[in-house]
């Protein structure tokens, strides 16, 4: 499989599949697979608006009219990134952009002209409209290997539509090859490619990111890929054989080769306030509307969703936070082999150079011998991130005990689950702990089963004026004083539960109305240790002198929370992930957990042996939504292997082969990748040698300028159209 490394943009490669379903959307459903490389990372805004482009399906809806497609832009953007929440509504929370669309083709051998018109609120206030034309005259062919084509496309500011393009750009293909330039507030990227063939040609790039400047010269032909930033000269094979893969999106199907898709999933809804209309979608894991829509839903204006040929009004339950019940699951160290793990500290752990600091976030990962600590948490106004801990801190069991606790309470956020690893009474670490892990649902307010009363056995939140106040002290202190040992029953934190909110004697726990900015490493929002209801005290009472259960002991252990079967979570902060939004009648299917174990022959891995042996439990969240895999870092600049840290690319561990069974319940379901990447192979010795005896780097081309902003998108669209129906015609690809 050759290909020039501009396909990355929008290539598609159908690999035949696995013996699985013969018939149906498992056989019908494209599969994508781009190039990934350094090169196409620095023009990630033209990356980001072909990866949004392809998810609007204009190629389906050629005359179709004008139509509303919704895309997470999340699916486009945040690939390669890291998460370090541990907040399960972060870690799974959509961000969509909405775009009106308009495909059209006059006739087969007739331009196919697209035109769009894309709004995001990437904060509240900052409406940005960007406007897209893009047309296409030839596709890819002997004579034009890139398709004949022109994309422009020009930001805005809403409340500046008048003046000038904040970002403008321009990617266009002839017969020579390729041309890219774009200008943002006076930062300009350049490159172009000329082609000598279908499979041969080079090209220069110029650019910079975050003020450093970057110049690459590039070169390929049938065998190799060639690439050089002036310091780093560096060449690579264009075998698919000895390429890696990486895949974002999985279809799971049903064994006649349907989709499998949840009985009670998200929906899309309209939001009408004054003469604005908004439109969103709500998941299980909450409603998305543009945050300034989002500040007076549910007191004002009208939200919808569509049924059938209507549009029928919500009854929208809000508050400042949101309960979750979780449902005790129980495996193994070894099965949760280099599955991460966020820990946070709630006292300091161990001395010297395996210590782990009082109220700091962890990363752990069990590698098979030892429970390694490989990366901590940094914060600041600008988000949080996880730096590498180089060495690993290798953690020792005893030094849990000396500091009481009995469990670590643990959080996966690829499958936003929370769990927990008991300790043993002696020893070290071992494959065979007990790892529980749990399943949540939201527990909705006023309903009847919801609890009364909860008792907190960790991380027990403040409230009222002293939450408010916790965020003053650095590092913030959002917690009561903690402790893993066991506490006298009438002295246990306990918090009331009514109409939806947490409270006790100072007030709610209610952290919407803080300022994220002022959180630190909260800002993603808070969440409790486990809470217990009433009824479950017993399971979780001891003895004071040494802490063994005993259901009529006079104390509380925290550590015993962990065998309950139903505990709960508080969650709380300003972001919408952290809040409570229901509507009357509306009920939505939380993920469903679907098992797969992994053996040698049905991943893909650069290293299987990090994950045979584990089952996995992956989150099902709807279509093309499957969750839980684990990951690594590879460096960009070589596309091998790297710790992870900055300046890395963060991807799934392994690839799942076309055709592997998952189970729900004792029922299979087979994948299949919808989207990849693929990573070319780094050269070395005679291969690398040949490689530059073969390919001659570009000492001069002519770079696209200013000159090459012919068209103004903006002019030629013109207003955005009416449409004919507000209800989503597309959602992240899925034609409605």
């Amino acid at each position: 499989m050759k290909k020039t490394l501009i396909a990355c943009a929008a290539a598609v490669v159908v690999m035949p599949l696995a013996a699985a379903p013969t018939s149906g959307a498992y056989v019908t459903d494209s599969q994508n697979t781009w190039v990934q490389d350094r090169v196409g990372d620095r023009i990630d805004t033209v990356n980001m608006i072909m990866c949004v482009m392809s998810s609007f399906r204009s190629d389906a809806m050629v005359n179709a009219g004008p139509y509303l497609a919704l895309t997470d832009q999340k699916k486009c953007t945040g690939r390669g990134g890291q998460s370090s929440s541990n907040s399960a509504g972060e870690s799974n929370a959509s961000s969509f952009m909405n775009a009106v669309v308009e495909s059209t083709q006059e006739s087969v051998t007739a331009p196919l002209i697209m035109k769009a018109w894309i709004t995001e609120e990437p904060e509240p206030g900052m409406k940005t409209l960007i406007s897209i034309y893009s047309v296409a005259t030839a596709g890819k062919s002997a004579t034009y290997p890139n398709g004949l084509f022109a994309i422009h496309y020009c930001g805005k500011a809403m409340n500046n539509l008048a003046g000038a393009c904040e970002f403008k750009g321009v990617l266009s293909a002839d017969a020579d090859g390729m041309s890219y330039y774009e200008d943002e507030l006076g930062s300009e990227k350049k490159m172009v490619l000329q082609t000598g063939s279908t499979d041969s040609g080079s090209g220069q790039m110029v650019g910079s990111d975050g003020g450093t400047p970057y110049a690459y010269r590039f070169a390929y032909n049938g065998d190799h890929f060639r690439r050089s930033d002036g310091t780093n000269d560096s060449c690579f094979s264009r075998e698919a054989s000895a390429a890696t893969y990486s895949t974002w999106r999985y279809g799971t199907y049903k064994e006649d080769g349907s989709r499998l898709d949840s009985t009670n999933p998200g929906f899309s809804v309209k939001y009408q306030v004054g003469s604005e209309t908004y439109h969103g979608f709500w998941s299980f894991w909450g409603l998305w509307l543009p945050e300034s829509a989002l500040a007076t839903v549910g007191t004002t204006g009208v939200l919808s969703r569509r049924v059938g040929s209507d549009d029928v009004p919500l009854t929208v339950v809000k508050r400042g936070g949101k309960l979750w019940k979780l449902t005790r699951q129980a495996a193994s160290l070894d099965e949760f082999k280099n599955v991460p793990m966020n820990f946070f500290a709630q006292a300091t752990i161990g001395s010297g150079a395996t210590q782990l600091d009082q109220h700091a976030n962890y990363e752990l990962q069990w590698d098979g011998t030892n429970l390694l600590a490989t990366s901590k948490q940094q914060c600041s106004q600008d988000g949080c991130s996880a730096q590498p801990l180089s060495p690993p801190i290798q953690l020792s069991a005893s030094d849990f005990r000396t500091a009481g606790a009995s469990v670590l309470p643990v959080f996966f956020p690829s499958g936003g689950g929370n769990g927990a690893i008991t300790l043993a009474t002696s020893g070290n670490f071992s494959g065979t702990d007990v790892l529980a892990y749990r399943t949540r649902s939201l527990v909705v307010p006023g309903a009847s089963d919801a609890p009364g009363s909860l008792i907190c056995l960790g991380n027990c939140p403040k409230s009222g004026a002293a939450l408010a106040s916790a965020f003053t002290s650095n590092p913030p202190e959002p917690f009561l004083t903690q402790s893993w040992m066991p506490v006298a029953s009438g002295s246990a934190k306990t918090y009331s539960y009514s109409e939806g909110m947490l409270s006790d004697g100072g007030g709610d726990v209610d952290g919407a109305g803080l300022s994220a900015d002022g959180m630190g490493q909260f800002q993603g929002g808070i969440s409790s240790g486990s809470l217990v209801a009433d009824a479950d005290v017993a399971a979780v009472r001891c003895d004071s002198a040494d802490g063994t259960p005993n259901v009529s002991g006079t104390h509380l252990c925290p550590y015993l929370a962990d065998s309950v079967a139903v505990s709960y979570q508080w969650e709380t902060g300003p972001k919408r992930w952290s809040q409570y939004f229901g509507a009357a009648g509306v009920t939505i299917d939380p993920p469903k957990s679907l098992s797969f174990a992994v053996t040698n022959d049905n991943i893909r891995a650069a290293n299987k042996a990090l994950y045979v042996g584990n089952t996995l439990q992956l989150q099902f969240s709807g279509f093309g939504e499957l969750q839980g895999i684990p990951g690594n870092c590879v460096d960009p600049e070589t596309n091998t292997p790297a710790q992870c840290g900055p300046n890395v690319r963060y991807v799934p561990g392994f690839d799942m082969i076309d055709g592997s069974v998952v189970t729900e319940g004792g029922t299979s379901r087979y994948v299949k990748y919808l989207e990849r990447e693929l990573r070319l192979s780094q050269t070395t010795g005679a291969a690398e040698t040949q490689c530059k005896a073969g390919l001659t780097l570009p000492s001069a081309l002519a770079l696209p300028g200013a000159a090459s902003l012919t068209v103004d998108p903006v002019a030629v669209i013109g207003t955005m159209p009416a449409l004919s129906t507000t209800r989503p015609s597309v959602i992240d690809g899925i034609i409605q």
